[in-house]
């Protein structure tokens, strides 16, 4: 068996997407890269809502859901300067990479045959993975098991979509050398939102956030 993560793409998404394979498709004589920049920005938009801003409603504290929301902008913030810089005018031919990732590394189908947004997880990620959420239950938690599960997760989302698609854009040394420092600063936005959200959590909701992410898991047979 194998274990991806994923998530069911928003309306926009699925719109942007099926648009860039019916451009692509029929060989239009258009620009591509119009289509990959929105198709990168709305995928990075969908993946902030499905991993951060659909958590702030299950926290129970006004204060801490105050907090949490000035993390998300803060991130939302750090991926749109980020992928500002990277993307851009290109040709065609130099687009068709990036296209190839996001269709072919950057989507699956589920077992119930819908198109998710998402990738494989090593088997070593993905034991962490579910050993974290199998570790909170209504009879028993273990905090440090499931935030590591959370961090792992995070983190190899953010090494796939980032650093991954990052190597089929065409850039210099500069804007090379840009992405480890963006990937940083978000991985810290997303460890910052973690450390917030999780210390006093009463047992309740941290079975409720456990029950958010565990659809985000799939297995699928290899």
């Amino acid at each position: 068996m194998a274990y991806y993560f994923g998530f069911v793409p928003s309306d926009k998404l699925k719109a942007l997407i099926s648009e860039a394979e019916q451009v692509v498709a029929s060989n239009e004589q258009v620009d591509y890269y119009p289509y990959r920049d929105a198709l990168t920005h709305q995928t990075a938009r969908d993946l902030i809502d499905n991993l951060l801003v659909g958590l702030v409603e299950i926290i129970p504290n006004p204060e801490r859901q105050a907090a949490m929301r000035k993390i998300v902008t803060m991130i939302e913030r750090s991926t749109d300067t980020l992928l500002n810089i990277l993307l851009g005018k290109e040709s065609n031919e130099e687009v068709m990479p990036s296209f190839h990732f996001l269709r072919d590394r950057a989507t699956f189908i589920d077992n119930d045959g819908i198109k998710r947004v998402g990738f494989k997880l090593s088997d070593a990620d993905a034991k962490t993975v579910n050993t974290g959420f199998a570790a909170i239950t209504p009879e028993h938690v273990d905090v440090k098991a499931f935030k590591t599960a959370l961090e792992t997760m995070n983190e190899e989302t953010l090494t796939h979509f980032i650093s991954r698609y990052a190597e089929t854009l065409k850039l210099g040394m500069i804007k090379r050398k840009s992405v480890p420092v963006a990937k940083a600063a978000i991985d810290k936005g997303m460890n910052m939102a973690l450390n917030k959200l999780l210390p006093d959590l009463p047992d309740r909701s941290l079975n409720r956030l456990a029950d958010y992410y565990r659809p985000f898991i799939i297995e699928k047979s290899e």
